[in-house]
């Protein structure tokens, strides 16, 4: 007779729209399982990286922008090392003379392909058409006379070092701590590499 009892009044309550009514001793309802909210991917550079970087092969420029080779600047600042090489065009080119950037298991010399023995566990060779040499007049004239040789001592380049200047065909190595993705600039009076930090 109770349990009819009950039962009527559970369909009494459903049929009227309420939550069912438990009877004294009935088991609580478990309750409904919520999934947790997913971790949310921000996709921020950490700091030993940089935004747009990358360890492709880059080439571009103009063939018709033959500048004078000049100097070489190497510089850590806002959380990067940079090395740059920089140009004096003839005129005011929007375009970077053309040049090539590339990861290499062994930097060589231009023309002979002698090895180079750079500082490093990873090595980037940059090439650019330009005029490092005067070949003109009876007598050959430096027109780049900086260093062919730096040693930063940065946590990512290690050093920088002339490769060759070989039928109007500068190249330089870069040595570095780690093959450090990059940014490239290419302007028409410089290049710059952007390498981030090493911690």
């Amino acid at each position: 007779m109770l349990v009819a009892a009950a039962a009527a009044l559970l369909v009494a309550s459903a049929c009227n729209g309420d939550e069912p009514v438990l009877l004294p001793g009935s088991p609580s309802p478990s309750p409904t399982p919520t999934a947790s909210p997913s971790p949310t991917a921000t996709g921020t550079a950490t700091p030993d990286e940089l935004a747009g970087a990358s360890c492709d092969d880059r080439e571009g420029g103009d063939p018709n922008n033959f500048p004078d080779f000049v100097e070489v600047k190497i510089e850590a600042e806002d959380g990067s090392e940079k090395v740059e090489f920089r140009f004096e065009p003839e005129d005011s080119p929007e375009v970077a003379p053309q040049h090539f950037v590339r990861f290499v298991d062994q930097l060589v010399t231009a023309g002979e392909g002698a090895p180079v023995d750079v500082a490093g566990e990873a090595f980037l060779e940059v090439s650019f058409m330009a005029r490092g040499v005067d070949l003109s007049g009876p007598d050959v004239e430096l027109i780049y006379t900086g260093p062919k040789e730096f040693t930063p001592g940065l946590s990512t380049v290690l050093e920088v070092e002339q490769t060759g200047d070989f039928e109007g065909l500068v190249s330089w190595g870069i040595g570095l701590s780690r093959e450090a993705c990059f940014v490239l600039e290419a302007r028409g009076d410089r290049l710059i590499l952007e390498f981030p930090i090493t911690l």
